[in-house]
């Protein structure tokens, strides 16, 4: 039985930066390093790992580390070498875009992260569709690694609770 999302892995250029962002913007907490930053004794070279998970033969993987954030699932970044830069992240990319942040004071994280180095777009803006209702909004910003972070504000709970109880009685009757 499926029990929920345990982590998040986000592939980044600096682990060092994203980690630093996680910690002093959302209060993240390392829990564990699976391949410390900077001993690279212990990087793992991509062809070890090419057929286990598809990462590029050609690559390193230099550091893994696996944040607890609040009570959702967990952030792992990763770090590689060579660096390859790629394109800026939007919601009109196909494949993972984003992840969304639950917060209770969506003004003051959003501060929080433009302080850390994140581009905050427009907002923060209502909900709309099932999601509205009084205080429900939401605000997108990029990171300084790249990421595309929503963050998420629903002051009128039960809303959300009710909505989530509709779609489990739907996706049964499928």
């Amino acid at each position: 039985m499926v029990k929920g999302i345990e982590h998040i892995g986000i592939t980044v250029e600096d682990p060092d930066k994203a980690e630093l962002f996680f910690k002093h913007t959302f209060g993240a907490e390392v829990l564990h390093r699976v391949i410390p930053f900077g001993e690279e004794d212990k990087h793992i070279p991509g062809e070890k790992l090419s057929s286990i998970q598809g990462f590029p033969p050609e690559l390193a993987m230099t550091s893994v580390t696996m944040l607890r954030l609040a009570d959702g699932p967990n952030i792992e970044i990763i770090g590689f070498s060579p660096v390859v830069t790629n394109q800026k992240r939007t919601i009109g990319n196909s494949g993972f875009n984003h992840i969304s942040i639950y917060t209770d004071d969506i003004t003051a994280t959003g501060e929080r992260m433009r302080q850390n180095g994140a581009t905050m777009f427009e907002g923060p803006n209502d909900c709309f569709g099932c999601e509205a209702g009084q205080g429900n909004q939401i605000w997108f910003g990029l990171t300084p690694f790249g990421l595309l972070i929503e963050l998420v504000s629903f002051l009128q709970e039960w809303q959300r609770s009710q909505q989530r109880n509709a779609g489990s009685q739907v996706s049964n009757q499928l």
